[in-house]
């Protein structure tokens, strides 16, 4: 199911990284065209392996193997497919026709996607809201009762002394940067999490943007915000990854937020994605879908915290005033309630 030759390269490919492998070459050639959905770019991360079509795009997957919920292997597809929306079917039957796991689970995918899958008929259950930014209307000077929290949270943030800039993360010292890594990891059970949040990588990457926050010299926070493509050209961002150390003052990753957006706004960008809130806002089930899962997700949402703070999540984001659109999780063949324990592995918790 992996590709075994090259392909010709369009111009979009022209892009890519010069010093990519002839793999990744492959990948950028459709990233640079069809990566407009926020996880497009995370189908780079280290880890994730791809089913590669050389005419229609590319599915990007963990594979996760375990002796009690994927003994005979499962792969976790990261997102939509990255390809034109009109070839998601085809590019789906491929991958169902050449798929050597027993369980494919399809995770935070969109509405375009969940139709074709649920057409064939597997089970598509609701999995929380993404949120996007449109950038051309945001009020950069928070007016108004509904961006108050911001409001306090920038104020808060600019009295501490708290500066921000924009910058190469090779122009930080080394030290100083795996040190502020180091120190939120320690709090975060001492390890990074895959799949929904691409790993942060402690250099510079093709088209990411990096900010950070420092008050009187030290380094309190970085952000990174991924690159959103249509037809070649960056329409937007995706807030991915986010460090501070403890002693940072309440407020200074949204003081990095609400600066990159005004940046990205000043560019003509389109949108900026806060991302997923997993399992939030449960508005009724769109397709036909397993019950249990249903369910499931939502006692992890109201009692699984030490899992993930899936409410803290979904208040903060809310306070952008952004808007909402619903993520799915849909399995082929089916999906099952033990098959979360799948996904947890492939994302790092357990």
């Amino acid at each position: 199911m992996h590709p075994t030759s090259s392909v010709a390269l369009d111009d979009f490919a022209a892009a890519a990284p010069h010093d990519s492998s002839p793999h990744d070459a492959r990948l950028w050639r459709f990233l640079l065209r069809h990566g407009s959905g926020a996880m497009a770019y995370s189908s780079l991360q280290p880890g994730a392996l791809h089913f590669v079509h050389e005419q229609l795009g590319y599915l990007a997957y963990i594979p996760v193997r375990h002796p009690l919920f994927a003994p005979r292997g499962m792969h976790v597809v990261i997102g939509d497919p990255v390809a034109a929306k009109a070839d998601f079917a085809a590019l789906l039957d491929a991958y169902a026709a050449a798929n050597d796991a027993a369980v494919t689970v399809f995770l935070d995918i969109g509405r375009d996607f969940a139709d074709v899958v649920s057409a064939r008929g597997y089970p598509v259950n609701e999995f929380g809201v993404n949120w996007n930014i449109e950038l051309a209307g945001f009020d950069a000077e928070l007016r108004g009762k509904h961006y108050s929290h911001l409001r306090r949270w920038r104020n808060k943030a600019r009295s501490e002394g708290v500066e921000v800039q924009e910058g190469r993360l090779g122009e930080l010292d080394g030290a100083e940067l795996r040190e502020l890594n180091r120190e939120w990891l320690s709090r975060k059970g001492g390890k990074d999490l895959a799949g929904l949040v691409r790993p942060l990588i402690l250099y510079d990457e093709e088209g990411v943007r990096y900010f950070w926050a420092r008050r009187q010299g030290r380094l309190l926070a970085l952000a990174v915000f991924d690159p959103m493509y249509r037809d070649g050209r960056v329409i937007g961002y995706l807030h991915n990854a986010s460090r501070a150390i403890k002693e940072a003052p309440n407020g200074t990753n949204d003081a990095i937020v609400l600066q990159a957006i005004n940046q990205f706004k000043a560019e003509g960008r389109e949108v900026l994605s806060l991302g997923l809130s997993p399992l939030a806002l449960k508005s009724g089930e769109a397709y036909p879908h397993n019950r249990l899962v249903a369910r499931g997700f939502d006692f992890i949402y109201r009692r699984c915290s030490f899992i993930y703070p899936c409410q803290g999540n979904f208040f903060h984001k809310e306070k952008y005033c952004a808007q909402q659109q619903p993520s799915f999780i849909a399995g082929i063949p089916t999906l099952k309630l033990y098959h979360l324990l799948g996904i947890l592995r492939a994302l790092g918790t357990l």
